[in-house]
């Protein structure tokens, strides 16, 4: 099973997006990802981890157009 299929912890999805998982945990918390929690552990789902990369890199971009 890969990361498109599984859900990961925050951590595991910090690596593949490049942040600090605290910095998912704190979007978690803002509500701008989307993760459900199993005992004390976060999950997110990898398609959740793919729209908050897009977001991210949109912000991104019209940053850069300013």
């Amino acid at each position: 099973m890969d990361h498109q299929t599984r859900p990961l912890g925050l951590a595991e999805a910090a690596d593949l997006l490049g942040v600090d998982p605290s910095t998912l945990r704190a979007q978690v918390h803002r509500g701008r990802l989307h993760a459900f929690k199993v005992g004390r552990d976060w999950l997110v789902t990898g398609e959740e981890i793919a729209q908050y990369r897009r977001e991210v890199q949109g912000q991104r971009a019209s940053r850069k157009k300013r």
